[in-house]
């Protein structure tokens, strides 16, 4: 009974420990020295853990429309900052300016986002400021 009760505890103890996704550094996945103001149209948002996601309709230097995807910061982040659901929601189908830095790996059209400039001016902090930036030119 002694080595079962114990295999059982090594074995939870594993599990308990085993892939508990690290995460990530922003330099892993984006280029601080690859940003740049995106504009398009907010289509739509996914507001999950551990990052929540935006996705824009912007035009490429062909005149023709595609998504690009911005990855931000946590939920509980963005509510205390003032980017929730709602806010979100009353800007989609509008333009507005995201500034982003560009994914690493090449992946087209993927950024980290770090503010968003709504249809009606106001900025909201979106993620990490690695250029730092805010409270200059667009982004006040």
């Amino acid at each position: 009974m002694k080595v079962t009760v114990g295999t059982a505890f090594c074995f939870l103890l594993s599990l308990a420990a085993a892939p508990a996704s690290a995460h990530h550094a922003f330099a892993v996945e984006f280029d601080a020295k690859a940003c740049a103001d995106v504009t398009g149209v907010l289509t739509r948002f996914n507001y999950d853990n551990p990052h929540a996601y935006i996705f824009l309709d912007v035009k490429n230097g062909g005149g023709q429309v595609e998504e690009a995807t911005f990855q931000l910061s946590s939920t509980s982040n963005l509510r205390r900052g003032g980017a929730t659901p709602a806010v979100l929601n009353a800007n989609v189908g509008k333009e507005v300016v995201v500034r982003g830095c560009a994914s690493r790996n090449g992946e087209k059209n993927r950024y980290a986002a770090s503010f968003i400039k709504l249809a009606d001016g106001t900025v909201q902090r979106l993620g990490q400021d690695v250029e730092g930036i805010f409270g200059t030119k667009i982004w006040r």
